[in-house]
């Protein structure tokens, strides 16, 4: 199996960054991923966050057919380590680089608190594939490990 690579995106910035030797964009590892409940599926960017566990927003719940009432429920923690509520279910993910092709079933958390975008880290993600980020690039390289069970 080839492993799957994503350029950074290059987030437009107000004022140049000083620590990017005063760029006017901020590259980031937005990861385009489907989300798929019993009731179809939803194709957005997330951000691929090594600190963060993987975190939509509650409202795509319901758009996926995916009844929360008794889901289990826990805490995840994301960009800036700040912790909010989750109820936990199970989804398909899905993932292409336009070349090669990823879809697996995992637990991922739904959060009411407000999220810039979705979130794309360890439990549920990070966990099924070994992470190169390659900064001179810009763009990072994801390839299946021994945890990874889908197709």
């Amino acid at each position: 199996m080839m492993s799957l690579r994503f350029h950074y995106y290059l987030l437009s910035c107000p004022q140049p960054v000083v620590s990017l030797e005063g760029r006017s964009v901020r590259p980031r590892p937005l990861i385009p991923v489907a989300v798929i409940g019993p009731a179809g599926g939803l194709a957005r960017d997330a951000l691929l966050d090594t600190g963060s566990d993987t975190v939509f927003p509650e409202s795509w719940a319901a758009s996926l057919g995916i009844d929360l009432t008794n889901a289990p429920t826990g805490r995840a923690s994301g960009v800036g380590l700040v912790s909010a509520p989750v109820r936990y279910a199970t989804v398909t993910l899905r993932l292409t680089d336009g070349i090669e092709r990823r879809e697996w079933t995992a637990w991922v958390g739904f959060t009411r608190a407000p999220l810039r975008r979705p979130l794309l880290g360890f439990a549920g993600f990070l966990q099924f594939f070994t992470a190169t980020f390659h900064g001179d690039r810009e763009e990072v390289e994801l390839a299946v490990n021994s945890l990874y069970r889908g197709t």
